[in-house]
């Protein structure tokens, strides 16, 4: 499930509930509300995935490929295809399309025995035949390294994205056609060990621009930018090799770009955890975070928002070749997003990954999320998401230079309350959404 080395980010942004169990996602873009952590490039120092023998990671490992060598470095290309089926691009009726994907990017790693450095720029265009206005084409770079001080560790990172909101995405409000942003992200982080107990400072600096969505107007969504600073200070002290307990204290300070001298949604957060760190199972692992958070609005009289907030996360290995892995949490949206304000995201997912044989692996997927938005408005009813996500995927590793896929996604929203403008009938809106692509990938 995860490496014995330090994973000083996973610990540090558990507490926001990002789920990354795999090399793929199914029905992900339906289902995310985060716009940052979803996207990190995990193989990159400075942005560390974990890796584990899981049946999960060994379908990442096989999608990786040696690479071409030149000098102390690793150069690993990609190149990937897929088509196929959409019955509700926008989440409205009447938006099914024929979906074409194209995708490139490239990796390069260096090959040191102690410390890191790493690269990545990919670039991926989505077109959809029946709708025009849905097409788009996003693209991200990222630089990381790590620098290892005798116990310690520094690691640094910066990433810029460019993505588009989709209608669809969790806890999104008011949009239909995609709207492009740009995401620049810088964190620092230095791991500091006093034998069985260790602590991890970390800072991370993000910024968002958000620019128009087109259709029949055009709508800017310029009032979302915004910028976020993320202090954070993970503790653990290992009660035995591969277990540990943990704490986490996590400060944010958001604020939103407007005309006016302040914005009504900037905000200061807060946010503590306890827990355990259980690694060393051979057939279960856990992590098991319970705390809570508050947001305070600085320039506005929103009332402060507390709640409770938890999570479970726990992968099993019932067989060899076999990985279940599961998540159940609660929490304050996302201090990254657009939409964080006051929402409360809660989310349960069951994933289960079978190796068919060597070369072969199979998928499946089920999730509930749901976002609750309470109005501060007596007229104005609270605005509360539910989604279902389903979704199924074969992937095949032709061989060391070639993967095949076919999934199928199944996924269905609906919203209540809110305003009519909010919503597209009155009180309620709701979509369902079927998918199936084909597609391959070619590597070095």
């Amino acid at each position: 499930m995860r490496s014995g080395k330090p994973r000083t980010r996973s610990l540090q942004k558990v507490a926001l509930l990002c789920f990354v169990s795999g090399c793929f996602a199914l029905t992900a873009r339906k289902a995310q509300a985060q716009l940052v952590d979803e996207y990190f490039p995990g193989e990159i120092p400075g942005y560390q995935a974990n890796l584990s023998a899981s049946v999960v990671n060994r379908i990442y490992a096989q999608g990786q490929g040696k690479g071409v060598e030149l000098g102390d470095f690793v150069i690993r290309p990609q190149l990937s295809e897929s088509m196929g089926y959409d019955s509700n691009v926008l989440g409205t009726p009447g938006s099914s399309s024929p979906v074409l994907n194209t995708g490139g990017g490239v990796r390069v790693n260096s090959d040191w025995g102690r410390d890191a450095v790493g690269a990545s720029v990919s670039v991926n265009n989505h077109q959809y035949f029946n709708l025009p206005i849905a097409n788009y084409t996003d693209w991200s770079a990222a630089l990381g390294g790590t620098v290892t001080l005798g116990n310690d560790a520094l690691s640094a990172g910066f990433s810029h994205r460019y993505a588009y909101l989709s209608a669809e995405d969790l806890g999104v409000i008011g949009v239909v056609s995609p709207v492009p942003y740009s995401e620049d992200d810088v964190r620092l982080s230095y791991y500091k060990s006093f034998s069985r107990f260790s602590l991890t400072p970390s800072f991370e600096y993000e910024k968002f621009r958000f620019g128009e969505a087109s259709g029949a107007t055009t709508i800017s969504y310029k009032g979302l930018d915004h910028q976020t600073e993320i202090g954070a200070l993970t503790g653990q002290y290992a009660v035995s090799p591969g277990n540990a307990l943990v704490a986490i204290i996590r400060g944010t300070s958001a604020q939103y770009d407007t005309e006016s001298e302040g914005s009504s949604n900037n905000y200061n957060d807060f946010a503590g955890f306890m827990g355990v760190d259980y690694e060393s199972g051979a057939a279960i692992q856990y992590r098991a975070l319970i705390g809570a958070e508050t947001r305070r609005f600085t320039n506005s009289n929103q009332p402060t928002v507390s709640t409770p907030a938890a999570e479970l996360d726990v992968l099993w290995e019932p067989t060899t070749v076999d990985t279940v892995t599961g998540i159940v949490g609660r929490e304050l949206n996302d201090p990254a997003s657009p939409f964080a304000s006051n929402q409360t995201i809660t989310r349960f997912r069951l994933q289960l990954d079978h190796e068919l044989q060597r070369n072969l692996f199979f998928r499946s997927s089920a999730e509930f999320a749901k976002s609750l938005s309470p109005s501060n408005t007596p007229e104005i009813s609270d605005l509360d998401e539910n989604q279902v996500n389903l979704g199924a995927r074969l992937l095949w590793n032709v061989n060391r230079h070639v993967d095949a896929s076919l999934s199928y996604g199944f996924s269905s929203g609906r919203t209540t309350g809110g305003t009519n403008e909010t919503l597209e009938s009155s009180n309620s809106s709701s979509y369902v959404s079927n998918s199936i692509i084909l597609g391959i990938s070619i590597f070095e």
